[in-house]
């Protein structure tokens, strides 16, 4: 009988350790970030943030306030090149990524972002 009762304590201790084990975490869900780029002028301050899974993700704060814009884009903020973004609004901009001074660069909307 006691046989019995140590195997049955250690077959319970391994299906409580695989329970724990198969169990996936949900974090691994969430998308990485590719490039964040920020302009900083009088009045201004941008961050766009652009993820792994093709969204981004915009802050704004100026003189009135701020807001955030979202959306989906297409190409490599990694590279100097053309990124086409698809905000959610349905409004589409497209953007060069440029160098001055060995910094890399976009300009939108009259402000320019700096890769961090």
């Amino acid at each position: 009988m006691r046989k019995f009762a140590k195997i049955s304590a250690v077959l319970a201790a391994m299906v409580l350790a695989l329970a724990f084990v198969g169990c996936k975490d949900d974090d691994d869900d969430d998308p990485s970030v590719v490039t964040t780029w920020t302009a900083s002028e009088v009045g201004y301050k941008g961050v766009v943030t652009f993820y792994d899974n093709g969204t981004f993700k915009a802050n704004i704060s100026d003189e009135e306030g701020g807001f955030s814009v979202t959306g989906k884009y297409s190409g490599d903020t990694t590279k100097y090149g053309a990124i086409v973004i698809f905000y959610d609004d349905g409004e589409t901009e497209t953007i060069i990524i440029e160098t001055e001074n060995g910094k890399a660069y976009f300009d939108s909307y009259q402000y320019k972002y700096f890769k961090q």
